[in-house]
């Protein structure tokens, strides 16, 4: 059974992308073992030492085995607006490490991917019967509080991530999404090599 050792910015993205991995696993009919996140906020994963750090924790736990490290995060910063450049920037050096590595930049939050398939979403209690995916669902910021406009309470990253990961229509994110696509491949680069 293959392995990923994700590492995460969000506290909502501890819960969160098991249960996304996971779920992305078996639309590729493969069952994948997600080890517990290592979190490390945007600051400090835009430092190569502390990145390098929480690497080497996660590659202990898939050494030997198939899978990888997978790095996910908000492309949100001030600075670099770009995921691609953003990814290039804080991926680790190619061969630094005894396992693959592959980074996923969510352009603009990891909200936009909700956004993607917000259809999907209608099934859960909080989400209103109307809420449609809005054009182009990654280009405008602040995705969690368009979010919140299609639901009957607040937003709530710690509760609401992990249920609307467990919910949203994976192949439907994935046509709206570009970088959503992006994790669709790395996920599956990481546990198929």
């Amino acid at each position: 059974m293959p392995i990923v050792a994700p590492i995460v910015e969000g506290y909502g993205e501890v819960t969160a992308v098991r249960q996304l991995v996971t779920r992305i696993g078996e639309k590729f009919g493969i069952v994948v073992e997600v080890a517990q996140p290592f979190r490390l906020d945007s600051g400090r994963m835009r430092r190569p030492e502390e990145l390098a750090k929480a690497v080497r924790l996660q590659e202990v736990r898939v050494r030997g085995r198939v899978g990888g490290v997978l790095i996910v995060r908000d492309g949100d910063d001030d600075d670099i607006r770009c995921p691609v450049e953003l990814a290039r920037q804080i991926s680790p050096v190619p061969g630094a490490f005894s396992v693959p590595v592959e980074v996923v930049i969510a352009c603009q939050e990891y909200e936009a991917w909700f956004l993607a398939a917000a259809e999907s979403l209608r099934v859960h209690a909080s989400v209103r019967d109307d809420a449609v995916t809005p054009p182009n669902p990654e280009l405008k910021r602040n995705a969690k509080k368009q979010l919140e406009l299609m639901m009957n309470e607040s937003y709530k990253e710690t509760l609401h991530q992990v249920k609307f990961s467990s919910l949203i229509d994976l192949s439907v994110a994935a046509e709206n999404s570009r970088s959503f696509r992006r994790m669709m491949h790395a996920v599956e680069k990481l546990i198929t090599r």
